[in-house]
């Protein structure tokens, strides 16, 4: 599927799975979730942003998005529907990973460790090659590490 393949995707939702996903995943009424009619294309308008459900029964999405995600999908000027579950995966725990420590996530910090590439039909956030760190905690052994 190319990119432009994407605006082509039909829903295969039914009305009462539209309803018990906003249920579940707690979106707001506000946001008039819809459906596209059974031969329309799920696409982007000022008005419309569409939503994979995938996203958030397989990625870590969840409303609101946090001001961490926004600003880093800015910067990066990608909507997290353009993103690998994957890439996606990577950002929430990236992070949750900077919570555990008590840590701010930030931009310039995320992207030591990836940097966003074009994965076929997808973007994704890729580990960046070039930064293999020592370990910094003594309980596992460097030799899971990379020679250089």
């Amino acid at each position: 599927m190319s990119r432009s393949g994407r605006s082509v995707i039909k829903s295969v939702l039914a009305a009462k799975d539209l309803e018990s996903f906003v249920m579940t995943y707690n979106i707001p009424e506000q946001f008039s979730p819809t459906l596209p009619g059974p031969n329309e294309p799920a696409v982007f308008t000022p008005d419309v942003i569409p939503l994979y459900t995938l996203a958030f029964s397989s990625c870590g999405v969840r409303y609101p998005l946090s001001s961490f995600k926004f600003d880093l999908l800015r910067h990066f000027g990608v909507h997290f529907s353009q993103l690998h579950p994957l890439g996606w995966m990577r950002v929430v725990l990236f992070e949750l990973s900077c919570a555990a420590i008590s840590g701010e996530p930030s931009i310039p910090l995320f992207c030591m460790f990836y940097k966003l590439i074009s994965d076929g039909d997808w973007f994704t956030f890729a580990k960046r090659q070039n930064n293999v760190s020592k370990p910094c905690y003594t309980f596992m052994s460097a030799s899971t590490y990379p020679k250089d």
